[in-house]
């Protein structure tokens, strides 16, 4: 059984209705918390290509290093980063359609949480799809903030900020989102918040070390400061003001 076939089958994929009505998928650069993209819709395979291709969207084009819970994202990538190469013919016969080659610079590994009756975790279990562990951990150790394995805690953290700070995530109260646009709207609001309005207190800079009380001691920095799209924290007046051009790396 291939390792697609496997997580297929403890996943029970063709459930994924029961995940609900609404899902948020979200992509964060660890070296500056920066969330890179954002897609809100059902949870299935034509989202999350969708999802996907958005990432490459906004970047250079360049296959990245990809970690993501146990569910499928593998056809999707594979898709996006990857190009078709024909066959030559041998002399005999029909000739063979072109085959997919994989873009070489993806790395993919899943992060698999096995969890009991309860939902309580039991195990955790990295899986490597694309690429070599050795390779992984060397991006993950230029590219990270003190990281050392393999891990989702950076959109997990930024997914605990999004249930935090946005009520319409909440079920089974009245603030729950009841359509899509304006739960939609919401997380793209807020998206652009976290990125160009709020400090991250990792990112911050010593500018004054001998500073006394009173006395600013560190440059507050934004993700986008730290992807170099704008040199200050911006007021929700200026962000919504603003239309920014630049792609990230």
């Amino acid at each position: 059984m291939t390792p697609k076939e496997q997580i297929e089958q403890e996943l029970n994929l063709p459930g994924t209705e029961n995940k609900g009505d609404r899902w948020s998928f979200t992509a964060v650069l660890p070296r500056s918390g920066f969330v890179h993209a954002t897609h809100t819709d059902k949870r299935t395979r034509e989202a999350a290509e969708i999802f996907v291709k958005k990432i490459k969207h906004r970047s250079n084009g360049v296959a990245p290093l990809f970690l993501s819970d146990a569910w499928v994202y593998s056809n999707p990538l594979f898709d996006t980063y990857s190009h078709y190469e024909p066959v030559p013919y041998s002399g005999r016969g029909r000739p063979c359609n072109p085959i997919r080659v994989v873009t070489e610079e993806l790395k993919y590994a899943q992060v698999y949480k096995k969890r009991d009756s309860k939902g309580r975790i039991e195990s955790i279990e990295a899986r490597i799809i694309k690429g070599t562990e050795q390779e992984i951990l060397d991006i993950i150790a230029a590219t990270s903030r003190g990281a050392t394995k393999i891990n989702t805690s950076f959109v997990e953290g930024k997914n605990g900020t999004y249930r935090k700070d946005n009520a319409r995530l909440t079920r089974k109260s009245a603030c729950h989102s009841k359509k899509a646009i304006y739960h939609d709207s919401h997380i793209f609001f807020l998206t652009g918040v976290f990125n160009f309005c709020r400090e991250n207190i990792g990112l911050r800079e010593e500018i004054s070390p001998n500073a006394g009380l009173f006395e600013q001691k560190y440059r507050k920095v934004s993700p986008a400061m730290k992807e170099g799209l704008t040199d200050k924290i911006l007021t929700v007046n200026e962000l919504l003001m603003q239309r920014l051009k630049k792609r990230l790396s």
